[in-house]
């Protein structure tokens, strides 16, 4: 299920990415197939319901904590749970939501991702950055 979102600047862009007529890009919602099932960040769910596929994939607790992407999601996500990234860890995310991409497409959607959700580990390196 693809879901459409308004463009501030051009409207509302149809399901087909029509608008008026015109053929438009449009924007996908992010994690739109499961972003609201509410995985919780466990070990069993992330077995249940995580696949070994390429894709990429979102932590969260009220907030986007941490974006990325792997050629294995369920392998990826086992990783993050058992503490391979401190940043992830401070923030101890409770759910997490993927998306099944090709690995040439991967990169582009990460950046798009990480565009429209601004994790807040990626606001943490960058203020890091700043200050240096």
């Amino acid at each position: 299920m693809k879901r459409t979102l308004p463009d501030v600047d051009r409207g509302t862009v149809s399901e087909n990415g029509t608008k008026n007529g015109a053929v438009t890009a449009s924007r996908t919602e992010p994690f739109a197939e499961n972003r609201y099932r509410k995985y919780r960040f466990q070990q069993e769910s992330i077995l249940l319901n995580a696949p070994e596929s390429s894709g990429v994939y979102g932590l969260y607790s009220a907030l986007w904590i941490f974006i990325g992407e792997a050629d294995n999601l369920r392998a990826r996500l086992l990783e993050h749970l058992a503490g391979d990234n401190p940043g992830i860890q401070d923030y101890q995310p409770s759910g997490f939501a993927f998306e099944l991409v090709s690995p040439p497409e991967r990169s582009r959607r990460l950046e798009e991702l990480i565009a429209d959700l601004q994790p807040l580990c990626l606001r943490k390196a960058n203020l890091r950055r700043a200050a240096s």
